[in-house]
């Protein structure tokens, strides 16, 4: 049995719909099994929507070999410095400049390997937050293709809902596939150790004779560095040639429109004004537009456990502070210290690695927490994209990824905060040559305030209700489904689309077009 609206203007696109069969679905992010839904009107038009926005980026390229050469170079300078020791610097006989920083501060011959440059600490400080915004730029490159190609793996196993998804922890099946439980807990390992190694590159030095601290390189992180990078540039460059993208574009509506174009799924007549919160709602019924939308929190069920260990993080880490206000702590060379495991003499190399993965556990809480993040701010970015389309200018279903990305408040601000974290927690949680793995007192409070100012943002991010009758989809795939009614490859217009049929009591319907903005919906009127 299949049924029809009874009214359909000239040119508006709505067709009929086979209704025999309506998808099971056990939550609001939950997968909708594509087969028992009917196709969509313009499968053509879809077709040539994701052919703009295909093809390998040579952005994407590019960014990957400049990991794995920066990665190269690390590990090139972490093998440098353990194989040349001072003495054998001044024997090769070294520019004056180098040889003027040149410092041994071990006695014993066995260790001075360990270090071999010295620079003033805040310049080692100000270097390490160069390395770290370093790292959060590969990361962004290698982390991109990841979550593309996941896509493209869910989409496959009929589990893709929403246009953003916890990339560590959403993985296809097959142990190890390129998206597989093993690839991905590996990716996850070399971000954490790369940002650890970034934000540790120097020890801390301080002499008590001269009053002065100083930083000295060692041979550890960068060679931990240097091998995460290349890592992560490696598994992105095989998942870039080997699994192929539906597309390279971070917009939900190219998303959509690729994975109708590939038979993923198809559309539900009568839902136009149906949220991605109404996604249990499996009513036809027409019904009037609402002034405002559903909040992240009330559409996506892993946004409220995300912000919940967000917090969490974040007070443990103020409850720690106000700990460490509250204590006297000794003061080891020049800084106080709240925690310390350390050594005698110069920095071993085994306890020093020991130390170095004892640091790289606790970064991981960090990586989790801002990973957390980064799908709150995600969401909230693809439904910036789609209310485009109720605004003048519309919505372009083509964006370039990184056009995408600083169009967003939300990502640029994520973006520019991942960084400055890792490297106050780089300097709260610190690697010295003499005092072995430190927790610096008076870096707490900034570290936990960081991390505070954090929660919020999300917690705000995660709480705010968009205005307008603009059903909200937050990037979810079937709910956009429903929602667009026409794809065009020129920018698409939302509003009110005038009565299905005639009477008393008419029923309309809203939709998308690229002839021009739309009328503005009517909030007295029903819609279907």
């Amino acid at each position: 049995m299949s049924y029809s609206y009874p009214y359909e203007p000239e040119g508006r696109g709505i067709t009929s719909i086979a209704q025999n069969n309506y998808p099971p679905t056990a939550s609001c992010i939950s997968a909708i099994p594509t087969s028992r839904i009917e196709q969509p009107a313009k499968p053509n038009v879809t077709l040539e929507v994701v052919r703009a926005s295909s093809g390998r980026p040579h952005l994407v390229v590019s960014g990957l070999v400049f990991t794995l050469l920066a990665g190269i170079a690390f590990a090139i300078t972490g093998t440098a410095i353990c194989i040349i020791s001072p003495s054998r610097a001044h024997a090769l006989n070294l520019p004056t400049m180098l040889s003027k920083w040149l410092h041994n501060v071990d006695a014993d011959p066995g260790k001075e390997r360990i270090v071999i440059i010295r620079i003033p600490f805040r310049v080692g400080i100000a270097v390490e937050l160069f390395f770290t915004t370093l790292v959060t730029v590969c990361s962004e490159v290698t982390g991109y293709v990841h979550a593309t190609t996941l896509k493209r793996g869910l989409a496959e196993e009929d589990r893709l809902t929403f246009n953003a998804n916890l990339r560590f922890f959403s993985t296809t099946k097959g142990i190890f596939s390129m998206n597989g439980p093993v690839v991905s807990m590996v990716h996850g390992l070399s971000l954490v150790f790369a940002y650890s190694a970034s934000s540790s590159f120097f020890l801390r030095v301080y002499d008590a004779d001269i009053n002065l601290g100083f930083s000295i390189i060692s041979f550890v992180s960068p060679m931990i560095l240097g091998v995460a990078l290349v890592v992560q540039a490696a598994l992105g460059l095989v998942a870039l040639f080997r699994t192929p993208a539906l597309t390279w574009s971070t917009s939900p509506l190219d998303v959509t429109s690729a994975l109708i174009s590939h038979g993923s799924i198809r559309r539900q007549q009568k839902r136009c004004m149906r949220s991605v919160s109404k996604t249990l709602d499996m009513s036809f019924d027409p019904i009037r537009p609402s002034p405002q939308q559903p909040s992240l929190w009330a559409s996506h069920q892993l946004v409220a456990p995300m912000v919940c260990i967000l917090w969490s993080m974040a007070v443990l880490w103020l409850a720690f502070a106000v700990g460490v206000a509250l204590g006297e702590w000794p003061t080891v060379h020049g800084f106080d210290v709240a925690l310390s495991l350390s050594w005698r003499g110069g920095a071993p190399p085994i306890p020093l690695l020991y130390l170095f993965l004892l640091q790289g556990m606790m970064q991981s809480v960090v990586t989790i927490g801002v990973h957390c993040c980064e799908l709150v701010t995600t969401l909230a970015r693809d439904e910036a994209v789609w209310r485009k389309a109720s605004s003048r200018k519309g919505a372009p279903p083509t964006g370039h990824p990184l056009e995408v990305l600083m169009k967003s408040g939300h990502s640029v601000s994520l973006l520019m905060a991942k960084p400055l974290i890792h490297w106050v927690f780089g300097l709260t949680v610190s690697l010295g040559a003499g005092s072995g793995l430190a927790i610096i007192a008076s870096w707490m409070f900034i570290l936990s305030g960081a991390m505070v100012a954090v929660a919020i943002f999300i917690t705000v991010t995660a709480n705010n209700r968009p205005s307008g009758p603009q059903p909200a989809a937050y990037g979810h795939i079937q709910t956009l489904t429903d929602l667009v009614d026409e794809w065009s490859t020129k920018t698409m217009h939302w509003g009110d689309k005038g009565p299905l049929g005639e009477g008393p009591w008419p029923v309309y319907h809203a939709g998308t077009t690229d002839a021009g903005v739309l009328p503005l919906v009517r909030m007295d009127e029903v819609y279907a």
